[in-house]
């Protein structure tokens, strides 16, 4: 029977597995939905400290990956 928005509903439930991480708690093995944890407090120097010691700042990681030579920025010598 199919429901009321056109399909046949699904029957793939995704299922949590080890190496999924809540966005809420970061915890692993839930999702946001099933989360019962409280959110941690994740302490962050203010946006002045920041401006008067830059260094406070976290590097930001590396891509995990190569970018594509296609996207890539081309240089153009005039």
């Amino acid at each position: 029977m199919a429901s009321r928005f056109g399909g046949r509903g699904s029957t793939n439930n995704p299922r949590a597995t080890s190496s999924t991480v809540c966005q809420k708690c970061l915890g692993k093995g839930h999702f946001i939905y099933e989360c019962k944890n409280q959110k941690p407090y994740l302490a962050r120097p203010s946006r002045t400290a920041v401006l008067e010691k830059p260094e406070l700042l976290k590097p930001r990681d590396e891509p995990s990956v190569e970018l594509p030579e296609e996207f890539k920025p081309k240089c153009v010598v005039f």
